[in-house]
């Protein structure tokens, strides 16, 4: 097994002589290993309106955060953005250890819906997408919807931002406001 040796300053290989110490095959310094367990957390699982619950593996010692994003399994491997973050002891914190955690909300970010609001003159179209997580839009973009061509005017974020110029990811973004320039 190849571990981090501090006498050598590097990856060595190790032989085990207990269930949690190592020999240093190279100078023969002796290491203890405690490998962090991991934990299972209840997660509810947001995609775009519907919500279910799942399960989150984590390192029991790994401190979560809202904003920061996990991998879980439905089927398939997919990210989650912590949206919330609550204790055993019921209480909701925006940091936390995971041995701590009883209930993780995320918000499935590997496929998003994208929420437009497409101006014609004097109506506005409301409009969704799915797009992946990672899609990037950018103000003054030309985007083809329904054989329409739009051109983006802004973006509002899910921080609150409102761009005027400059691109977000599609996980990132509350809605898209659009210009109507021509059929195509």
């Amino acid at each position: 097994m190849r571990i981090y040796c501090d006498v050598c300053m590097d990856e060595t290989e190790h032989e085990q002589i207990k269930k949690d110490t190592f020999r240093c095959r190279s100078c023969g310094s002796v290491v203890k290993v405690n490998p962090e367990r991991d934990v299972e957390i209840k997660a509810i699982i947001s995609t775009g309106e519907l919500s279910e619950v799942g399960r989150v593996k984590v390192k029991e010692g790994e401190d979560l955060r809202v904003g920061d994003e996990l991998i879980f399994e439905d089927g398939e491997y997919r990210v989650g953005e912590i949206r919330a973050l609550e204790l055993k002891d019921g209480r909701r914190v925006k940091v936390a250890r995971a041995g701590d955690v009883r209930v993780v909300w995320l918000r499935n970010v590997s496929e998003v819906f994208v929420k437009f609001s497409l101006h014609k003159g004097a109506v506005t179209t409301p409009y969704k997408m799915v797009s992946s997580g990672e899609t990037e839009f950018e103000v003054g973009e030309r985007i083809n919807i329904d054989n329409c061509l739009f051109r983006i005017t802004r973006i509002k974020t899910f921080d609150g931002r409102v761009l005027k110029r400059g691109k977000a990811k599609a996980k990132e973004i509350k809605r898209i406001y659009a210009k109507f320039e021509r059929k195509l």
